[in-house]
């Protein structure tokens, strides 16, 4: 029923938006979920206590210990300050037994002009490579890649104006994923742990044309009177891009009731 509203709602005018977010004081947090790729194998749930945003991912596939990459998941940033910088994901292992080295990990894997900020090689940094961590009481942190029996920090000399794609599969079953976090050199980790900082805007060109309103979540009624939960991304003159189960999504606002528009207008006014 779901998709089917999906389609009544959004229809031969669909178009799935990847967002890019913007870096800000040395800091780019982004929601699991605020991603335009399809879920796939990732289930988003609201299971784990202490999640930020609208909830957080756990991935279903393969096995507990370990699988090939699988349901990518892609996630796109910009940064105006140029340096190193440390990937940081909020992690969660949901273990199914007594051993606590399952349930832990997923592959990650940069795309950009960038170049290794360590001794960790660009190879392994720009390929699908282990990153393990997490706790099994609540939301712990993975700080570290697994490769060729080696543990490597996630460090990455990025370029000011450079825009990269971070891509995370699902790697070992029940691993939760809450938030990706990319850290400059001149932030401290501990300061963002002991207060989590709001999801990062979208870059400039991402928002609307009179400057990017903040997103809200919102109930939209189509014109017959149908109903979907969505956050409200962005609007672009008669176009609005919404966040619909876990995919950005750009439709028409002609297909919304007369009250959704006149929220929108109010929201965002062209």
């Amino acid at each position: 029923m779901r998709h089917l509203l999906l389609l009544v709602l959004l229809p031969a005018s669909l178009a799935v938006a990847d967002p890019v977010f913007q870096e800000t004081r040395g800091v780019i947090m982004i929601e699991a979920e605020s991603t335009a790729s399809r879920l796939g194998r990732w289930k988003l749930k609201t299971d784990v206590e202490g999640f930020s945003g609208k909830g957080h991912l756990e991935f279903t596939g393969n096995k507990p210990e370990t699988g090939p990459p699988e349901s990518p998941l892609i996630y796109r940033f910009t940064v105006s300050k140029a340096g190193g910088y440390t990937l940081v994901l909020r992690g969660h292992k949901n273990l199914i037994s007594k051993r606590d080295d399952i349930c832990n990990d997923c592959y990650v894997a940069l795309d950009g002009d960038f170049e290794s900020a360590n001794d960790t090689p660009k190879k392994i940094l720009e390929s699908d490579t282990k990153m393990f961590g997490g706790s099994a009481e609540g939301w712990g942190w993975c700080r570290k890649l697994d490769a060729n029996h080696k543990k490597w920090d996630p460090v990455y000399t990025l370029e000011a104006g450079g825009t990269y794609e971070l891509t995370i599969h699902g790697r070992s079953q029940n691993f939760n994923l809450d938030a990706v976090f990319l850290l400059h050199e001149s932030v401290g980790f501990e300061e963002i742990r002991r207060k989590l900082p709001g999801e990062s805007p979208l870059a400039e060109g991402e928002g609307s044309a009179g400057g990017r309103a903040n997103p809200v979540n919102r109930t939209l009624t189509h014109q017959d009177g149908r109903k979907i939960e969505a956050t409200l991304l962005r609007r672009d003159g008669n176009q609005l891009t919404a966040r619909v189960n876990g995919r950005s999504m750009t439709f028409p606002l002609d297909n919304l009731s007369k009250e959704d528009r006149a929220f929108i207008d109010e929201w965002s006014p062209e």
